[in-house]
């Protein structure tokens, strides 16, 4: 093999790694610039799911309870200073759950 065959083989090896990675890298400075310039239609405040959440509560109704609702319950008594109870439980006998607990329970049912 000469050294121009081998010449050739290192820019088509060097153009197979290195062009998917640019052309990617392109695409995604892209894509970027144009959420940037164009951003999507913020969602209506009665339609976020937050706030569809809070008003069937409020009706009493059912609602789906995942992580993510969880999380947010905590961060907003975190946010507004409310704290749980202190529960203190001695092994081998307990009073049960605190109504706080029994209470965030019910509204949390499915």
């Amino acid at each position: 093999m000469c050294s121009a065959d081998l010449a050739v083989a290192m820019h088509v090896l060097f153009i197979t790694l290195v062009g998917p990675v640019l052309f990617f890298l392109l695409t995604w400075v892209v894509a970027t610039a144009y959420r940037l310039y164009f951003p999507e239609q913020p969602v209506a405040f009665d339609r976020d799911p937050v706030v569809l959440r809070e008003q069937r509560l409020r009706k009493e109704k059912s609602v789906p309870v995942g992580v993510r609702e969880i999380r947010e319950d905590q961060r907003r008594s975190q946010y507004l200073g409310k704290s749980s109870p202190d529960y203190r439980y001695a092994w081998g006998s307990s009073d049960g759950f605190p109504d706080t607990w029994r209470e965030n329970v019910w509204l949390r049912r499915n």
